[in-house]
C-alpha cells in the first residue's frame, strides 16, 4: 500500500513539475538560420539555462545528458553535452577535454573553442544578430534582433576601387564592370550603377541592379540593363566558365544582345526548418542576335581552340529580333532538417506579347532547379541536382531555348549540341572521403561517383543522354573518368571540384 501510495505521489509531483515547465516562445525567427536553429534546440529533449549576470558553468567532471539551451548570458562548457550548446545573447567558451556531440552556437556573440575539445558537428557564431529575451507568465519571449551598426555609406566603390571582377567569353571577350555602389533610405535600399566594357565588340554596356528592404520580410528588386545575355549560365559559374574559354576554348554558353528591364516584389516566409520566398514581377525585353555567326573567323584569343569552329569561333543561333514583355511568377525554397538539405528555385514566365516569326505571341515557360544532399554512412555524402525548363503553353522564341552537350552538361556529346524549349538534366554525386588518407597540403581525398542523365528538344525531351563517372576530389581539383554507357567511349579529365 505504501508503495502505491508512494507512486501515485511521485507521479502527481511529475506531473506538476511539467506543467511549471518553463516555456520559450520564439515569437520572431528573424532571416537566416539562427532562428530556426533555436526552436529545433528547444523542440529536442534539453534543459534550459535561464538568464542571469554570471556565467553558466559546466565543470570538467559534469556530463549534461541532453541539449543545453542558454539565455542571456555566456557559458563555458569543460565536462561533456549528449547534444547541442546554444547560446543566445552571449559568448560560448569550450574548454580543453569537454566534449560536445552536437553543435556549438553562439547567437549575438561567439564561440570560442580549444584545439584538445571536441566538437563533433561544428561550431557556428552569429555575431551580426541576436535576440530580446522578455519575461512572460509561464517562461520567456524571444523576438529577433539585428545588432548591424549604422547604415551603409551613401557612395562606395566596392572591390577595387569600383571595378569589379571581369568575365571572359567568345563574344565580348574581357567584360570589365566599372561603377558606384550607392546606398539609400537608411540603408534599407542599395544600387549598383555600372557600365561594362566589352572588348571584342568594343562597346560599353550601363546596367542599374537594385534592391529595396520594404519591411525585414518583403523586398523589391530591378534590374535593368543593355547587355550580351545567355540562357546557359546554369552550366557554369562565371569563374569556371572565363577560366575554360581563356584555357581550352570551351564556352558553354550561347548569347544574344538584349536591353531587358526586370522587377519584382519578393516576400519570406519563414518556419522552423524552411524558408519559401516567393515572387511576382514583370520583365521587358528588345534583343538581337550577335556573332559569331556561320562562316565567320573572328573571335577573342584563347590558349587553344582559337580559332576552330566548334570552339572560339562557335557561332551563336540567330533569335528572332523583337520585343517581349511578360509577367513573372515562382518561388524559392529552402529547406534544412538535421543535415538534410533541399534548395529549389521554379519560376514561369508568362509572354503577354513577343515577336511573331516562328513563335506564338503568348507562351508559358517554367523553369526550375533543384538541389538535395545529405549524408548516408559516415562521412559519406549523396546530392542530385536537376535543370528542367518546359513550355507547357505556346511556342517561345529561341531567345527562350536552353541547351545541354559538353562539358558541364553531357561530355559525350558536342558543346551545347541539343537545344529547344524542353529540357531536363539530372547530375547525381556520391562522395566517399577517405580521413585517413593525406597528401600533403592538398588534404584529405574523396572518391566521387557520378551519374548524369538529360536532353533537350523542341516540343519533347528526346531519347536521352547519360554518363557515368568515377573520380577523386582533392581540395578544388578535380580528375575523373567519364564513361558512355550507350557506346563504351570512355574519356578522362581535370577540372574544379566547384564546377559541374
Amino acid at each position: 500500500m505504501r508503495f502505491i501510495l508512494g507512486s501515485i505521489a511521485a507521479l502527481a509531483i511529475g506531473s506538476a513539475g511539467l506543467q511549471a515547465q518553463t516555456r520559450v516562445t520564439v515569437a520572431d525567427l528573424g532571416p537566416g538560420a539562427s532562428g530556426r536553429i533555436i526552436q529545433e534546440a528547444l523542440a529536442k529533449p534539453h534543459r534550459l539555462i535561464e538568464p542571469d549576470s554570471a556565467w553558466f558553468i559546466l565543470g570538467r567532471d559534469q556530463r549534461e545528458p541532453s541539449t543545453l539551451v542558454v539565455l542571456g548570458r555566456s557559458a563555458a562548457i569543460a565536462g561533456s553535452v549528449d547534444g547541442d550548446v546554444v547560446v543566445v545573447g552571449g559568448d560560448l567558451f569550450v574548454r580543453p577535454a569537454a566534449h560536445i556531440s552536437g553543435t556549438a552556437v553562439a547567437i549575438g556573440g561567439a564561440v570560442y573553442p580549444s584545439s584538445l575539445a571536441i566538437i563533433e558537428q561544428g561550431a557556428q557564431s552569429f555575431r551580426d544578430n541576436t535576440f530580446s529575451i522578455s519575461r512572460t507568465p509561464d517562461g520567456y519571449r524571444l523576438e529577433y534582433v539585428s545588432l548591424r551598426v549604422g547604415a551603409s555609406p551613401p557612395l562606395l566603390f566596392p572591390d577595387i576601387y569600383g571595378f569589379r571582377l571581369p568575365i571572359y567569353d567568345r563574344v565580348n571577350g574581357v567584360s570589365v564592370p566599372f561603377g558606384p555602389a550607392l546606398s539609400f533610405a537608411s540603408g534599407r535600399g542599395e544600387l549598383d550603377v555600372l557600365a561594362t566594357y566589352r572588348s571584342d565588340l568594343g562597346k560599353v554596356d550601363p546596367s542599374l541592379d537594385g534592391a529595396l528592404q520594404l519591411s525585414r520580410r518583403t523586398r523589391a528588386h530591378v534590374d535593368a540593363r543593355r547587355g550580351t545575355i545567355s540562357n546557359d549560365d546554369w552550366i557554369w559559374s562565371d569563374f569556371v566558365n572565363s577560366m575554360s574559354v581563356l584555357f581550352f576554348g570551351t564556352d558553354t554558353r550561347n548569347y544574344f544582345r538584349a536591353d531587358r528591364a526586370e522587377l519584382t516584389l519578393h516576400h519570406l516566409w519563414e518556419l522552423t526548418q524552411v524558408q519559401i520566398e516567393p515572387f511576382v514581377g514583370g520583365v521587358a525585353e528588345r534583343a538581337w542576335s550577335v556573332g559569331p555567326v556561320f562562316g565567320e573567323q573572328r573571335g577573342p584569343w584563347s590558349l587553344v581552340e582559337k580559332t576552330d569552329s566548334l570552339g572560339m569561333w562557335r557561332p551563336n543561333p540567330a533569335i528572332v529580333d523583337g520585343h517581349i514583355a511578360s509577367a513573372l511568377v515562382g518561388s524559392a525554397l529552402q529547406w534544412e532538417a538535421q543535415q538534410l538539405k533541399l534548395s529549389a528555385r521554379s519560376g514561369a514566365e508568362i509572354a503577354l506579347s513577343s515577336p511573331v516569326s516562328l513563335a506564338d505571341r503568348h507562351f508559358v515557360q517554367i523553369t526550375s532547379d533543384v538541389g538535395v544532399s545529405f549524408p548516408t554512412f559516415g562521412e559519406q555524402t549523396y546530392a542530385v541536382d536537376v535543370h528542367w525548363v518546359t513550355t507547357p503553353s505556346g511556342t517561345p522564341p529561341p531567345q527562350r531555348f536552353a541547351y545541354l552537350g559538353g562539358p558541364g552538361t553531357l561530355p559525350f556529346t558536342k558543346v551545347l549540341e541539343q537545344g529547344g524549349d524542353e529540357l531536363l538534366l539530372i547530375d547525381q554525386r556520391y562522395s566517399y572521403p577517405l580521413p585517413n588518407v593525406r597528401f600533403g597540403i592538398l588534404g584529405v581525398p574523396t572518391l566521387l561517383l557520378r551519374h548524369r542523365i538529360g536532353s533537350a528538344g523542341m516540343g519533347r525531351l528526346p531519347s536521352f543522354e547519360q554518363m557515368i563517372g568515377a573520380g577523386v576530389l582533392l581540395t578544388i581539383v578535380r580528375a575523373e573518368v567519364q564513361i558512355d554507357p550507350a557506346s563504351g567511349r570512355v574519356r578522362g579529365g581535370v577540372g574544379f571540384s566547384f564546377s559541374r
